[in-house]
């Protein structure tokens, strides 16, 4: 203690050199601002935040590749197409399916390709049952216009199954969610990646223009469509029905399986400067519009920073959670 006072002693009569701390404010202040126009400039390059959606959501997953070549079953045919159930081993033990449908009149003599991706609880088979419920023309609207359209399987609690008893529980997307980040990758990766496997062969086939692919969905659908356009560059105009809303990344929504490892408008603006059509029911409870209105606007800067702001569409309609294909065909007709 005697040591410590003759020290404080000392130094207090070497008059040491002293600043307040307000004399680094100009110095500081420049350093904020050189650190924000750094900030601003590293968010402003896309293929950052590319990379930082793929590290979020652990893409590519680890073990999966496809597994021999893609299998088609024929299920049935009308007077519009004929109707296939798609199978691809995509790991050991793990496939992925789809319904594959070639139109009867296709748009030309190699057509394009237009990924149909189902919601919540629902099927690929849902969008061509019973007029297609909610989803409407979603998937014969676009075979009807002579697309070839491949209607991924993404695993869900299915609405129809739970009538009839299902083996898949309802904390599905949970669960499995849980699992997979546990082992560095994610559902939303998984599911993303099988599409792409997919593609690699779907894009082999005679009636296909590979350089002509859309992907549309419906609420969850609407989700997987951003997701999949953010990391395949191959899907060159995306539609997101019902889907889009003002919510930020990494919340507790991720642990129910839902996609949120960005916040929905970066990754819709990860699709830039491809053409993208967000639509959105006015009367949607699930999508609700205010939220919707917010996170379109923040995806159209992406579009207007990248000098493409015509090819960014904001759709309100009157109605609901469902799809509006009056909507969509335009502009799949104008961009494909």
């Amino acid at each position: 203690m005697i040591v410590s006072r003759v020290l404080l002693a000392f130094l207090f009569s070497q008059q040491l050199y002293e600043e307040v701390p307000k004399a680094s404010q100009p110095i500081r202040d420049k350093l904020w601002q050189q650190m924000d126009a750094f900030s601003n400039r590293a968010q402003a390059d896309p293929e950052a935040l590319r990379r930082l959606l793929k590290n979020r959501m652990g893409y590519p997953p680890p073990m999966m590749k496809a597994q021999g070549v893609l299998r088609l079953e024929k299920t049935g045919e009308d007077s519009v197409a004929t109707y296939y159930r798609s199978y691809l081993t995509v790991a050991d033990g793990m496939e992925a399916y789809g319904l594959y449908i070639v139109p009867k009149k296709p748009a030309a003599k190699r057509a394009p390709l237009v990924i149909s991706q189902h919601g919540g609880g629902g099927t690929p088979e849902m969008a061509t049952y019973n007029g297609g419920t909610n989803y409407h023309d979603q998937v014969r609207g676009a075979v009807e216009r002579g697309y070839v359209v491949y209607a991924p399987h993404t695993v869900m609690h299915p609405f129809r199954d739970r009538d009839n008893g299902t083996l898949i529980p309802a904390t599905v997307r949970k669960d499995l969610d849980v699992k997979l980040r546990a082992a560095g990758t994610s559902l939303a990766a998984v599911e993303v990646y099988k599409i792409s496997l997919a593609l690699d062969e779907l894009l082999k086939r005679p009636e296909i223009d590979p350089k002509r692919v859309a992907m549309i969905g419906l609420s969850y659908g609407g989700y997987y469509s951003l997701y999949a356009a953010a990391v395949e560059p191959r899907i060159k105009v995306v539609v997101a029905s019902c889907s889009v809303r003002n919510e930020e990344p990494l919340s507790d929504a991720k642990m129910e399986g839902r996609l949120l490892d960005l916040a929905p408008a970066d990754v819709a603006g990860l699709v830039a400067p491809r053409p993208l059509q967000i639509q959105t029911g006015v009367d949607d409870k699930s999508s609700p519009i205010d939220q919707a209105r917010i996170a379109a606007k923040r995806a159209e800067a992406f579009y207007e920073k990248a000098g493409a702001a015509q090819r960014f569409a904001f759709e309100e309609f009157a109605g609901g959670h469902e799809f509006r294909g009056n909507i969509v065909w335009p502009f799949l007709k104008k961009w494909l």
